[in-house]
């Protein structure tokens, strides 16, 4: 039991003010998150820690890694690396607090047997002790089970529907085609009682295009589905996107051999910058991604959300080598939205492999 003598009633609580924290005299201070993993807790911990006078209360579930679980396995006084450059001399009092708003596998369990669902999702937890609970589920209940990664998609068949109007906006979104061409072949006779087989080309036409909406069901109102877009403004929220970016070296010293000799080496990087890197990388992207829109924008080139363009920039704060530039390597600045991750790095990979084949 935890004791707070010298805190007097429930009126004394407030927020928190950072001004507060080197201020004398005692105070109970509620700090998120609770590992000490990093935000305000971390930096109250780095100022109080080396008094002995102190004491730091941390839930009953710290992730390895993380100071909460450090100070958890060790005796005080110790010494904690906060960080790569900071290290704490640790003095105050450790005390774990036997609490966690999670549940342990026996009673997600319980739960399961309770509620009878046709379907369960597992979307927190360590991932080995979530696929060794998913076996059980599935073994024992004889319940599908699924415990996705972030950002994939799970997809559960239903025999049950639900009536809902569909606004404009969704079926506006929806009336554009999305064709795929399939090149096929068959075998045809070329006369009547004929051995002789000759190759027919076939192509096929496929519309792949998928309507994806969010249904709303609120009290005494019939259910509709709405675009994305249309939530967001419904529930005063903002829309967030998470983009990457990546500085990719290439080699351009197989695409020397092959220009024309009238060039010095010296002025050949330039005009490869200038002249012909986006068109060849264009023209092998096209040879390779027959089924994607790739747009030429002359400065730079579009798949999907992925643009890339040649990089002049010396000091690019995308570029991840340590290598200093030279006259031999060129540097494509890439972006992405998060949806086309994968075929951002198929991208790459092919970027990566670029030569002078497709001139």
């Amino acid at each position: 039991m935890i004791e707070f003598g010298d805190v007097d009633s429930i009126e004394q609580f407030c927020s928190f003010d950072r001004s507060l924290i080197n201020a004398p005299g005692p105070c109970v201070l509620f700090a998120t998150p609770g590992m000490i993993s990093g935000g305000f807790s971390l930096e109250v911990f780095k100022h109080w820690a080396p008094c002995e006078a102190n004491l730091v209360t941390l839930p009953g579930y710290c992730v390895a890694g993380t100071v909460g679980h450090g100070l958890m396995s060790c005796k005080t006084p110790t010494k904690v690396n906060v960080d790569e450059d900071t290290q704490i001399d640790v003095r105050c009092k450790i005390h774990q607090l036997s609490f966690s708003p999670h549940t342990d596998a026996k009673g997600i369990m319980d739960l399961i047997k309770f509620l009878e669902p046709k379907h369960v999702i597992l979307v927190h937890g360590e991932k080995p002790k979530m696929a060794d609970l998913k076996e059980r589920i599935q073994s024992e209940l004889q319940i599908q089970c699924y415990y996705p990664a972030n950002n994939e998609t799970v997809c559960i068949p239903s025999t049950h529907y639900a009536k809902a109007d569909a606004t404009d906006t969704l079926i506006q979104s929806s009336l554009s085609p999305k064709f795929k061409f399939l090149q096929t072949s068959s075998r045809e006779n070329s006369d009547l009682g004929s051995t002789d087989f000759r190759a027919k080309s076939l192509l096929q036409v496929r519309d792949e295009r998928v309507v994806e909406g969010i249904m709303v069901m609120e009290k005494n109102k019939k259910a509709k589905v709405l675009h994305q877009d249309e939530l967001l403004v419904m529930l005063g929220g903002e829309k967030h996107e998470v983009k990457f970016a990546h500085c990719c070296p290439v080699d351009v010293r197989s695409l020397q051999k092959t220009q024309t000799n009238d060039l010095s080496s010296g002025d050949l990087p330039h005009i490869l910058k200038k002249c012909s890197l986006l068109h060849l990388l264009f023209a092998k992207l096209s040879n390779q991604l027959t089924e994607l829109d790739i747009q030429d924008c002359r400065q730079h080139l579009q798949v999907e959300s992925f643009h890339v363009s040649v990089c002049l920039k010396d000091d690019c704060p995308h570029r991840t080598t340590d290598s200093t530039p030279d006259k031999e390597t060129i540097y494509f600045c890439c972006k992405w939205s998060m949806a086309d991750d994968k075929l951002a790095w198929k991208v790459i990979s092919i970027m990566k492999n670029l030569n002078a084949s497709v001139i």
